[in-house]
């Protein structure tokens, strides 16, 4: 670690006393003037490190978004007192030592989160408990469950099994995280050689020892005599963890090993008791879901829930980024479905659908996602975008890299092969040559570099690229090396005419602050190219091991802790091995032309997203311009099923009671329309089409939190003064007509909840009233008349009626606040009797005409649809509802009203099928007689 990163760490380990939100600049000055009065630290600038150490307090993370089951109770609050956390606190020590700017606080909350809804595992008998967390492409899961699995194994956990994708190279790499994270050994030295080599966590004294069954070894996956050698007993004094490949054989072998230690129920079922089991499937979306039909279950899916059935104490989450197709997991399965694994037969149990809880993991705001390299765009609601400047299309594949490439093998004649490589693959890596030489510029001499080319899947072209891309960087380097040819020329057009602009671009628009990423001069640059290009190499990367058969030989599994000390640089052709769950450190130049028309498998390609400290400005991607539009609409579709999860969890439901949805493609022609994932896993999926027309959205649920209503009274204060005076000013009510729909937009967006989508439902508003729909609004303001407050809740029932001020354009009016009966929570007042609650007859035909003074609700929406007038009610509530209040700010709450719409564009999702809950309303405590 160099001086400037270890004076850095030492500041973080200063600033731990206190609390983050607590530290300003003038703290982290202080704090730094302590670590200049340290030996070693002399030479360094100290304006450069206050400014990184501000950089890392400016990032910050959203509260995990939770959806959980109604039967799932919480439990972890109730007896962490009594759990000893010794694994949990060497690991937040090791990541601490490793970079002191992880965000180890809020790995922390969100893993108290998950953990709090698996099982407690000392409760006794049966339980079963199924989850998903949905984090984000490169985010940093594997950091979040190693953090969860360590304290599991602190709670009680005893057995842990992580699946870790369908490739070795992933398992290895896996395993190597958990080793150094959770066991604290090398496992390979300690089951191949007995050599108990500390690493990681190991460095801290712990007195729980960890056993591991597989080994990070690139043949350490499970194997059933090396399990039986380690003679270390299942559920004993000591915790044990596999981490396996999601392959047929591994299962099949590890199912039947567990047996062994398995007897009958009461069922004549086979069942291992009280070993309280946590399963980790990562990339839960890979393999795992069953494609095939409920009784005749792929085999991964089968081999998966035959596992955990032979637990009669299980808990499992999948950890996947991309859960298109585990939400559509249907919930039917067969209680009697039984499989044979090899010559035992065995029940396979329930499927894998999350029905206990799905977690959410919004990312911090320094992570670099889709959104930001690509941006979207929103059709339907004029919505737009824009990623960062760091995409640069291809036009010029054809015909040396054709769009349909034909299967070949390595042993096949080698003429449709290519013989060169476009010349935008020639920029690309003369763009990781000029990374490479910057990031030294700004101290990153020592960090990892990695670019990736992806073209084909099939070995025998991955082969000759390699080759062709090494021969190319043989010339390259020769060139920089003596100065001569045309390159030096080429990287300095290249670095004045594109780097330059970029890093202006990204500095104008990254959401975060970033002090290392500044301008450079052509002189410095090209200073540093020798030793940037000459740590360089080309690797081959996919399964075929046989070098006899190949052109190029540097094949070997991309490892980059064997160049911890000096960093590696590296040039990594490849197809699927690079596409899923493998971790290409410092990542900075892509060239991608692989085309699949899936969401999930797209997005997992995108290897590009994640963590790019002091170097998102050099990052380019190199693709086409169909793949560019594809992720965007990828992009869009994840958004909104991301907000669909904050609004599921804002409302308190569970997975099986909310439609969970995902915009479908439009493409007009098949060949160019997506897929959200392949059609077996879609097979009891529905199509539905969303849209407000004839809709109702009220506030039911309100944060008692003071800054929030005086904000939200401060909204409807402004709303009622900025419109002209109400045609009609009653007792009970305030009515004003043809608002325009500026005016409730303004409202609804600056008004603060999490129950409803407002975004999206102004933006429909908006899109409308281009159109000349829903551009002219009603607003009401609905008042009490009654000298006493008549509500079902005796606190304030028989009161006088508060009355109150409002200021309207011209005049001042005094009006009498409503009242209602809530259940009064801690944070929240939520409406008794259901969600639409505040809006009740008289409410929803405040502005409508009627010969007869009770109308039905069919006579209601006729006449609203034939008016094809909006309506936007606003209720300022009586604040003696709760004693928390301020008895001078009333509760504002709202609703609104849109008619059926004639013609409406409605946006296609394709959903979980889902039977709706029924929509009732509340009749009012109030009454307007008087």
């Amino acid at each position: 670690m160099n001086p400037f990163e270890s004076a850095r760490n030492i500041a973080h380990m200063l600033l731990e006393k206190y609390e983050r939100k607590n530290i300003t600049n003038s703290i982290i000055a202080d704090e730094v003037e302590n670590i200049f009065l340290m030996k070693g630290f002399e030479t360094l600038k100290k304006d450069e490190l206050i400014s990184q150490l501000e950089a890392d307090f400016e990032v910050y993370s959203k509260e995990a978004t939770l959806l959980v089951a109604e039967d799932v109770m919480p439990w972890l609050y109730d007896v962490k007192s009594k759990i000893n956390p010794e694994l949990w606190n060497r690991y937040k020590l090791y990541m601490n030592k490793k970079d002191s700017s992880f965000p180890m606080d809020t790995i922390d909350d969100i893993t108290d989160k998950i953990l709090d809804r698996c099982v407690n595992p000392k409760t006794k008998g049966r339980w079963d408990r199924r989850g998903m967390v949905v984090g984000n492409v490169q985010s940093g899961k594997t950091a979040n469950y190693t953090g969860l699995i360590n304290k599991a194994t602190d709670a009680g956990y005893k057995l842990i099994i992580v699946i870790a994708g369908i490739h070795n190279s992933l398992r290895a790499q896996t395993q190597n995280r958990i080793d150094e994270g959770f066991i604290g050994r090398d496992s390979s030295d300690f089951i191949l050689r007995q050599r108990n080599h500390k690493i990681g966590v190991g460095a801290y004294k712990s007195e729980t020892e960890i056993y591991s069954f597989t080994s990070s070894d690139g043949k350490g996956d499970f194997n059933r005599s090396i399990a039986t050698r380690i003679n270390v007993p299942i559920g004993g004094q000591s915790p044990t963890v596999l981490v396996i490949k999601k392959q047929k054989s591994i299962l099949e072998n590890l199912i039947l090993w567990l047996n062994n230690f398995a007897s009958e129920d009461e069922n004549n079922d086979r069942k291992i008791f009280d070993v309280p089991l946590l399963l980790i499937d990562d990339e839960a979306d890979n393999a795992s879901v069953n494609s095939g039909t409920e009784f005749e279950p792929k085999t991964i899916n089968r081999l998966i829930r035959t596992l955990l059935n032979l637990f009669n104490q299980n808990t499992f989450i999948g950890y996947t980024a991309t859960p298109y197709a585990n939400i559509f997991i249907p919930s039917s399965w067969s209680e009697n479905l039984e499989t044979m694994v090899k010559d035992v037969r065995l029940k396979v149990g329930e499927d894998l659908f999350p029905r206990d809880f799905i977690v959410n993991i919004p990312p911090p705001s320094n992570y670099v996602g889709a959104v930001q390299v690509f941006g979207y765009d929103n059709d339907d609601f004029d919505e737009e975008f824009e990623g960062l400047n760091i995409i640069r299309s291809i036009k010029d594949q054809d015909p040396l890299f054709p769009i349909r490439i034909k299967s070949i093998k390595i042993t096949d004649d080698k003429d449709e092969l290519p013989d060169d490589v476009p010349s935008s693959l020639k920029k690309a890596v003369k763009s990781f040559i000029l990374t490479c030489a910057i990031r030294r510029l700004r101290g990153q001499e020592k960090k990892h570099n990695s670019m990736l080319v992806h073209v084909a899947l099939y070995v025998a072209w991955i082969d000759r690229v390699a080759w062709l891309l090494n021969e190319i960087m043989r010339d390259y380097k020769m060139q920089i090396r003596s100065g001569q040819g045309n390159l030096m020329t080429e990287l300095k057009d290249l670095f004045e005419n594109d780097f330059i602009p970029t890093t202006d671009n990204v500095v104008d628009n990254i959401s975060y602050n970033d002090p290392k990423i500044k301008q450079h001069t052509w002189t410095e640059v090209k200073s540093v190219l020798i030793d940037a290009v000459t740590k360089i190499e080309v690797r081959s990367v996919h399964g075929t091991k046989d070098t006899r058969k190949l052109e190029y030989h540097n094949i070997e599994d991309i490892d980059y802790s064997l160049y911890e000390k000096n960093g590696m640089s590296v040039i990594a052709v490849g197809g699927n091995r690079l596409s899923r769950g493998i971790t290409l450190e410092g990542l900075s130049v892509s060239y991608y032309l692989r085309a699949t028309r899936l969401y999930d498998s797209l997005m997992q390609m995108g290897r590009w997203f994640g963590y790019r400290p002091g170097y998102v400005d050099l990052c380019r991607l190199y693709t086409t311009e169909q793949l560019i539009n594809w992720y965007k609409h990828i992009t869009l579709a994840t958004e909104e099923m991301k907000a669909d999860f904050e609004n599921m969890s804002a409302q308190n439901k569970t997975p099986s009671q909310y439609q969970l949805k995902i915009r479908t493609h439009p493409g007009m022609a098949a060949i160019n329309r997506l897929k959200i994932t392949s059609a077996g896993k879609m097979r009891d999926h529905q199509v539905i089409n969303v849209g407000y027309s004839g809709d109702t959205k009220q506030t039911f649920i309100f944060n008692k939190d003071k800054n929030v209503i005086k904000n939200n009274y401060k909204c409807f204060s402004s709303l009622i003064k900025d419109i002209p005076n109400p045609l009609i000013q009653e007792k009970n009510r305030l009515l004003w007509k043809s608002i325009p729909a500026t005016n409730v937009i303004n409202f609804l967006l600056t008004y603060q909840q999490d129950y409803h989508d407002l975004e999206t439902i102004c933006k429909y508003i908006e899109k409308q009233s281009n159109q000349n729909k829903l551009d002219k609004w009603n607003i009401a303001v609905i008042l009490n008349s009654s000298k006493k407050v008549k509500a079902k809740d005796k606190s304030i029932h028989g009161l006088e009626t508060l009355v109150h001020e409002f200021q309207l354009k011209d005049t001042k009016i005094i009006g009498g606040l409503p009242a209602r009966s809530f259940d009064d929570g801690t944070k929240e007042l939520s409406v008794k009797n259901g969600k639409n609650a505040i809006l009740d007859k008289r409410a929803r035909m405040i502005d409508l005409e009627f010969d007869s003074n009770l109308p039905s609700e069919k006579e209601i929406k006729q006449k609203r649809k034939d008016a094809q007038t909006p309506l936007l009610v606003l209720v300022p509530f009586d604040p003696r509802i709760s004693p928390d209040l301020d008895k001078k700010v009333p509760l504002i709450g709202f609703g609104i009203i849109i008619p059926e719409l004639p013609n409406e564009i409605k946006i296609e999702f394709a959903a979980r099928p889902f039977s709706s809950e029924f929509d009732y309303s509340q009749e009012d405590d109030d009454t307007d007689d008087e």
